[in-house]
């Protein structure tokens, strides 16, 4: 019996080798890591005569694309739907239409979107306009302080004027 258990292990010592070879491992390539939260809770949607506005999710990153934030801050990525239910008005939008409250650090801060190599994203919200009774969907993002996780998102028109909210977007 210990004659079979040895034959085990050297047999185990011959074909092992190969399997650690450095030939068989890849490198890596080192990067900062990506911090991802998923968005834990929302009011979802907010509609009124103007416009529908839906957050499908809510997530923090170090890295967008080749873009990192500065000391202290992380981007917090909302992926939204705007729908323009005005009558009578496209909705055009550009990064100030978007602010985001942090509830913890009492700072209000307009989207950055634009300002991004936002090779990270889907279909960023930089500018443009919704057609009146149309909508779509993207992503819009912000720079705020890494220890926040309490926001609310006001949503301008063009003349500065806050359309819509949405309270409780926590995200960890």
């Amino acid at each position: 019996m210990n004659y079979l258990i040895i034959a085990i292990i050297l047999g185990l010592m011959i074909f092992t080798p190969g399997c650690m070879s450095p030939n068989n491992v890849t490198a890596v390539p080192s990067s900062p890591q990506v911090n991802t939260t998923t968005v834990l809770s929302t009011t979802g949607t907010v509609t009124n005569d103007v416009l529908t506005i839906t957050i499908n999710s809510a997530t923090k990153k170090t890295i967008i694309g080749r873009s990192t934030n500065k000391g202290g801050d992380i981007f917090l990525v909302l992926d939204i739907t705007i729908q323009n239910n005005d009558k009578n008005n496209d909705f055009r939008y550009k990064d100030t239409s978007f602010a985001i409250f942090d509830k913890i650090n009492n700072i209000r801060r307009t989207a950055i979107t634009s300002q991004l190599n936002t090779g990270g994203l889907n279909n960023p919200f930089t500018s443009g306009t919704i057609p009146l009774k149309t909508k779509m969907s993207g992503q819009i993002v912000f720079g705020v302080m890494d220890n926040s996780n309490s926001y609310k998102l006001y949503v301008s028109d063009s003349k500065g004027s806050v359309l819509t909210s949405i309270d409780n977007i926590n995200v960890l």
